[in-house]
């Protein structure tokens, strides 16, 4: 007895496998139908015939011929079989309206006094399983939920042989635990919790063996009310949602950018984290912006120096702090020549962003390793040695070849003589600005005679590359 109160679910199997095939033992009114294991004898199985809550519980004995059916019931505390119904001269008994436990039909042939006696022993369970609330641990790092059910998903069974039993009460059964063998539990929200996450946790609402779930990497970040459904050993489902609501208090860092092209537009930058910039150009000019963020109300931004350099890849250039999530995006400075640029020079950087939430003390962080700016380039084979200035749009701008031109240049000088050292052009400026010449006085004038004419191309990279030695000059032809 001590046994049966300790396990909701105890279940004692009886063990007699029906001499004949000639009846039949049935339960048409169960949900479900299980059969024991016995781990001592594999091949004894008894049939249980689950009933769920107020399922109308039955057992219904046929015969081929007239037959009397004799129905008794384990009685553990008196070790003995009580008897329980009888039906004389049917092919049909059956017994209602039945309690949890253990029962053996006998049933005796009329016709045929000298058959051998088929007898049936079975159990009748009844599953009053039901999830009945859930509780939770919310902490920036994970959300736990818990599931509390009555009685628990974790089923013994016992398993007896009837007639060992009954000839002594003290042998002791085979007793098996079953925990968590449930086909699935199953939560959700009642909304989308991790909204603006780029990697969701999604695996908190795939089946779960167990009643308790942690959502993490990363926690919620949508305050949202949550169910779970259980379906128990037997197949019979329960379902329960909360009625309180789940604040979010976990905070997301999120980077967001653009470039700033040369002339002022903006490029969007799809998603910098995962796929920074590596051959960017000097001067790269970028803004971040941390409006993806969630939950957070403190935002500090710190861009290091060049990670390839000892000496700066642990320095803090430049940084900003907010407390406003609408703030205006955020533009690097770096140091440069004595003074600041709006920009990255060439190198490879870090940005890191840490968010906070002051109400829960949660904190997020996220970097872009790293912003690859390339290093400067001049090539001089990329000036041509003539060109055609006659109107017919072919070869007629004096210009870097295309797809030659200069790579984070500060700026270049070009210069064109005449033959006697007269200066016919000149310029000074952006290499990205430079739109080449056009074979006419100083740009604008009349057109230069055809013949021969020097050039001499100067520059000095964004990293501090000068570019002016004897093989950026050279003759240069006008042909038109």
């Amino acid at each position: 007895m001590h046994m049966m109160k300790k396990y909701p679910f105890l279940l004692l199997l009886l063990a007699v496998v029906p001499a004949a095939a000639q009846a039949q033992l049935s339960a048409p009114t169960a949900d479900a139908t299980v059969a024991t294991t016995s781990l001592s004898n594999p091949a004894r199985q008894e049939t249980i015939y689950v009933f769920f809550d107020d399922t109308p519980a039955a057992l219904t004995a046929t015969a081929a011929d007239t037959s009397t059916f004799i129905w008794t019931r384990l009685n553990v505390a008196g070790v003995r079989l009580d008897t329980v119904g009888r039906d004389d001269s049917v092919t049909v008994s059956s017994l209602h309206d039945l309690p949890e436990g253990g029962y053996r039909v006998t049933v005796y042939h009329l016709i045929d006094t000298a058959a051998p006696v088929d007898t049936f022993t079975t159990w009748v369970f009844r599953d009053t399983f039901h999830v009945t609330g859930i509780t939770f641990r919310n902490s920036c790092e994970e959300l736990e939920l818990t599931m509390s059910s009555s009685p628990s998903i974790y089923t013994a069974y016992l398993f007896y042989n009837i007639d060992d039993y009954l000839r002594d009460s003290t042998l002791a059964g085979e007793n098996t635990l079953h925990g968590n063998n449930t086909a699935g539990v199953e939560w959700s929200a009642d909304r989308d919790i991790h909204e603006g996450v780029d990697e969701p946790d999604a695996f908190w609402q795939s089946p779960q063996r167990y009643g308790i779930v942690r959502i993490t990497d990363p926690p919620p970040m949508h305050d949202a009310r949550y169910s779970v459904t259980v379906t128990d050993l037997f197949g019979k489902s329960s379902s329960y949602t909360m009625t309180e609501t789940i604040p979010a208090i976990a905070v997301y860092a999120k980077i967001t950018a653009k470039e700033i092209a040369a002339d002022g537009h903006e490029i969007p930058m799809d998603d910098i984290e995962a796929s920074p910039p590596s051959d960017a150009e000097a001067l790269f000019r970028v803004r971040f912006s941390q409006e993806k963020c969630l939950n957070a109300q403190r935002f500090l931004w710190k861009g290091f120096g060049d990670i390839n350099q000892p000496f700066t890849r642990n320095v803090v250039f430049w940084s900003d702090s907010t407390s406003n999530s609408a703030a205006p995006w955020v533009a690097p400075r770096m140091p440069y020549k004595g003074g600041w640029v709006d920009g990255y020079t060439p190198g490879s950087y870090v940005v890191r962003l840490t968010v906070r939430n002051p109400a829960t003390g949660c904190i997020d962080s996220t970097e872009i390793r790293a912003i690859g700016v390339k290093p400067s380039s001049f090539n001089a084979n990329a000036i041509p040695n003539a060109f055609t200035p006659n109107g017919d749009n072919d070869n007629d701008l004096f210009r870097f070849v295309n797809g030659q031109e200069p790579v984070s240049m500060e700026y270049i000088k070009v210069s064109v003589f005449s033959r006697s050292g007269a200066l016919v052009y000149r310029y000074e400026g952006r290499a990205d600005a430079w739109d080449g010449w056009n074979g006419k006085n100083n740009n604008t004038g009349s057109d230069l005679a055809d013949g021969l004419y020097y050039y001499i191309l100067s520059g000095e990279g964004w990293d501090g590359q000068m570019y002016n030695s004897a093989e950026y000059k050279g003759a240069l032809h006008i042909f038109r």
